[in-house]
């Protein structure tokens, strides 16, 4: 078993751009990530220099998640800077819950055994890095994020779309969007990858937004925006199940009390810096009405599916599976708002005429097991789209509509619709907010 796991060094490269970060175990020797930030070479001042060498040092920490989770080791041992206090706790914290649907999976429980090591004499003196109003929008290739490049759009504030990688959705949303755009880039190191798929190391689920949002931050610096604008959810907060007294979040990172860690933490090195969910107040169904409504040009070209998403480029689909968690929510989501023979074409099928997909769909609406391990929305939100469809007669006949309309508990859709005050948007852009009535 590996005793111990090593963050050895950090290394950017203000020529080419490259951030290279190094792992090291004590017995499967050293691991190198590259980060690439196109646009270089980089002329950055003393003082972004500073806070970047603090980003990138927690860069650091958070992009090892991946590497640390396939050895589990019990010690961690931080070369160069350390840690303070705060950020050591923030850690511990985005370790565990960040982990937690890959321990439930792997049978294991992580909340005993991941202790980062603290310095109470590590202290960052907050930067201020004097910017105009601009905005990075990252891109994911799905509905979300292209309803807040519209929003965002709509108020005229300066936007640059932002993605890591560039599967075909990614590149086709920043096409449709118009916006100046940037495609980072992130190689894991091959020997993890190898080591993954021959089963000889733990494997599973990491928080790739968190792991994303330092990596966002260090851009916001480099490229100089001060806001960064995500596109994550109220249901986002909801959890799957429980470990113990630990809530087990498949999108914990993606959740108000990730954004609102996160945002503690880049404050005490970048307080003009804004991190923050622009679709934070709303609801699954919400967003889909607002995408429906105010983003057809998207139609051709949006994917939900992971699979178009994966890492190994050779494995991705182009477009939608058709039978996945993922899909079965989006399908379900979008139904209500959008023209039935429209949303069986761009995705390529209709789950919900499917009787394959029953068990998929009952598992959604809260029937069986728990709320699926993707990025789903809740419960309430499923049965509300189920029950407005099954009111339908255009959909009244389809295979699982038919089969599960007897059994679906009505929901209150005031709670649906009614925008939560519970968010980090800038009281400069609540303006926006007004926008989710319509």
């Amino acid at each position: 078993m590996c005793k111990a796991f090593y963050y050895k060094n950090v290394d950017f490269n203000t020529e080419t751009g490259c951030l290279r970060l190094t792992y090291g175990t004590d017995d499967h020797g050293t691991f190198v990530e590259e980060i690439t930030f196109p646009g270089a070479p980089f002329y950055p001042t003393p003082v972004e220099s500073q806070a970047l060498s603090s980003v990138f040092h927690l860069t650091h920490i958070a992009a090892g998640i991946s590497y640390y989770k396939a050895f589990l080791a019990p010690q961690l041992i931080i070369e160069g800077q350390g840690l303070s206090p705060n950020e050591a706790a923030f850690f511990n914290r985005f370790y565990i819950q960040g982990l937690g649907e890959f321990a439930i999976r792997n049978g294991l429980n992580l909340q005993n055994l991941i202790r980062f090591p603290s310095d109470s004499k590590t202290v960052r003196t907050p930067i201020m890095l004097p910017h105009t109003p601009s905005a990075l929008i990252p891109v994911g290739g799905g509905k979300d994020s292209c309803v807040t490049t519209e929003l965002i759009k709509s108020t005229g504030l300066p936007a640059t779309t932002i993605a890591v990688g560039n599967p075909r959705p990614i590149r086709d949303c920043m096409t449709v969007a118009g916006l100046p755009h940037i495609n980072l880039t992130r190689r894991i190191d091959p020997r993890l990858i190898t080591l993954n798929t021959t089963r000889q190391v733990y494997n599973g689920h990491v928080p790739i937004t968190g792991i994303l949002a330092f990596v966002l931050w260090a851009a916001a610096i480099l490229y100089r925006h001060p806001y960064i604008i995500m596109s994550c959810e109220r249901s986002a907060n909801a959890g799957n199940m429980m470990q113990g007294d630990l809530v087990i979040n498949h999108q914990y990172s993606k959740s108000l009390d990730f954004e609102r860690d996160f945002y503690a933490l880049t404050q005490t090195v970048t307080p003009d810096i804004r991190y923050f969910s622009l679709l934070r107040p709303i609801s699954e169904a919400h967003i889909a009405k607002l995408f429906a409504d105010h983003c057809t040009a998207y139609f051709p070209v949006f994917t939900s599916c992971n699979k178009a998403f994966k890492l190994d480029a050779s494995k991705r689909l182009d477009r939608w599976c058709g039978h996945c968690d993922k899909c079965r929510f989006v399908f379900l989501i979008l139904a209500p708002f959008m023209d039935k023979d429209t949303l069986i074409r761009l995705v390529g099928c209709n789950p919900l005429n499917d009787s394959k997909q029953i068990d998929g769909y009952r598992e959604l609406l809260g029937l069986r097991g728990h709320k699926p391990f993707e990025c789903v929305g809740e419960t309430d939100e499923c049965r509300w789209a189920f029950h407005n469809l099954a009111n339908k007669p255009e959909w009244q006949q389809d295979t699982v509509i038919a089969a599960l309309s007897d059994k679906v508990p009505a929901v209150n859709g005031d709670l649906i619709w009614t925008p939560t005050d519970a968010h980090l948007i800038p009281g400069e852009l609540t303006h926006v907010l007004a926008k989710f009535r319509s």
